[in-house]
């Protein structure tokens, strides 16, 4: 009697186990993420070597919502609803690279965001998934030949 039972709780791991759905870049286009690290610091390529730039943040600020559809984003800080969010625009490269520029039709840009925008946007490229994140690393290369790289992470809800 004991040997169907532990048959059957073999058989049952081991369905539970396989059927695990492993996430793929294609989960991350469409729906409901967070950003939940602090993405303050930016490392710059030059010609004359490598250096690090720290962005104002925020303090109150712990973790950024995102709502994308296939083409577009929304980023909110600190929740759907709280202060003025962004607006964003997404260029798919190839299903786990896109370019990320500001959408000037749906708000008025900023300085900053003017200028990423002139410069081509953002190239964001997965390195990882683990678990229910997607791992990357967002590249700008300047106007002037400067290449400023930020590794970053985004999760499913």
């Amino acid at each position: 009697m004991k040997k169907p039972i532990f048959l059957l709780v073999v058989v049952l791991i081991t369905g539970f186990t396989t059927s695990a759905q492993e996430l793929t870049c294609a989960d991350f286009k469409i729906g409901q993420f967070y950003i939940p690290e602090d993405m303050a610091k930016h490392t710059i390529v030059t010609d004359d070597g490598i250096s690090e730039l720290k962005s104002k943040r925020d303090p109150t600020t712990k973790k950024y919502v995102v709502i994308r559809e296939e083409n577009t984003q929304i980023e909110w800080k600190n929740g759907i609803g709280n202060g003025n969010p962004e607006y964003e625009i997404i260029d798919w490269i190839d299903d786990c690279t896109y370019r990320l520029t500001y959408d000037s039709s749906k708000s008025e840009l900023d300085e900053e965001k003017k200028w990423i925008n002139d410069n081509n946007g953002i190239v964001v490229s997965k390195t990882k998934i683990e678990n229910k994140c997607l791992y990357y690393i967002a590249t700008m290369t300047t106007n002037d030949g400067q290449k400023i790289s930020q590794n970053g992470i985004i999760c499913k809800e």
